[in-house]
């Protein structure tokens, strides 16, 4: 039988949050067919937020942009933190929670995975043309301009040479780099033992949208939007995290869902024992993990 959660601890077994990470991640490939059949809507919402952003007195990207070209060392820093930090920092922060702090892990995992979602959804119903996309707007493509520092190519910002292909160039609005980052700050501020892991939980989100301004990849309300979104992913996390210690009490496993917490790990801890051969299958004899992950997840 194959088995889908850890019998330790009732987390869903490595495998399965692989399969579902590369789900998303060729999901979120596919918002490029619909994006590169708007390019005029894409276009012309962008220079709709820059015009409302005029009005609200918050367009301060393209100064940015042109003061982060002036200084070519903080650019090229910029350029490998754009290109780096959003595709190793997230995950190693999932795999952190699921290893060392497995019971906030679930609340987490359908928080980012909510607010992806939600972002894949306005990626297709509203493609946005970031500002180093609008032709005549003066922002200079930070990426672009210093992709003979890396390994991006000129024609699309932080995709690998020759891989332009698989980035959506209109997938700005709401900005996944402030969300993710967002996620990741919390989580790492407020479960971290460490002070100086914490300080980097706290600055990261602010490092991440300079970045993504300056560089001109995103406008000022993309961030707002990521940010909202990530709120708004938490409040469904709440939700789903609810329904399953309700599922549990239908079951008749109210003693788990009322269970304490699990005490956080320390970080040197080590892994939990290997699972016993009779260890849970598929959706079978299973609601026993389940709720007392789903317990834990809900203190």
């Amino acid at each position: 039988m194959i088995r889908i959660r850890r019998r330790s601890d009732g987390l869903p077994v490595v495998w399965i949050e692989v399969v579902m990470i590369i789900g998303f991640y060729y999901t979120y490939t596919a918002t490029r067919a619909v994006a590169d059949g708007s390019v005029g809507d894409a276009l012309a919402v962008g220079w709709d937020l820059l015009r409302i952003q005029t009005d609200l007195h918050l367009d301060v990207e393209l100064g940015l942009n042109h003061w982060l070209q002036g200084i070519p060392v903080l650019a090229v820093a910029s350029c490998y933190y754009y290109a780096t930090f959003h595709f190793i920092v997230t995950p190693a922060t999932l795999v952190w929670l699921y290893r060392r702090r497995p019971g906030h892990y679930l609340r987490a995992r359908w928080t980012i995975l909510c607010a992806t979602v939600i972002s894949l959804v306005g990626f297709i119903l509203l493609p946005t043309a970031p500002p180093r996309l609008l032709p005549g707007a003066g922002f200079v493509d930070t990426m672009a301009s210093f992709h003979g520092w890396g390994w991006w190519g000129g024609g699309s910002s932080a995709a690998p040479r020759g891989l332009a292909g698989l980035a959506n160039q209109f997938a700005a609005m709401p900005s996944l780099h402030c969300a993710w980052a967002l996620w990741c700050g919390w989580y790492v501020a407020s479960l971290a033992h460490r002070r100086w892991v914490r300080t980097l939980g706290v600055v990261y989100p602010g490092t991440t949208a300079f970045v993504v301004i300056a560089t001109a990849n995103h406008y000022v309300l993309d961030a707002v939007a990521g940010w909202l979104v990530l709120g708004l992913g938490a409040l469904l996390a709440v939700v789903v995290t609810r329904l399953a210690r309700q599922q549990c009490r239908h079951d008749g496993h109210a003693d788990l869902v009322g269970s304490p917490s699990e005490p956080t790990r320390p970080e040197s801890a080590s892994e939990p024992e290997p699972e016993p051969a009779g260890a849970v299958s598929a959706g079978l004899g299973q609601p026993t993990a389940q709720c007392r992950s789903s317990g834990r997840e809900g203190r």
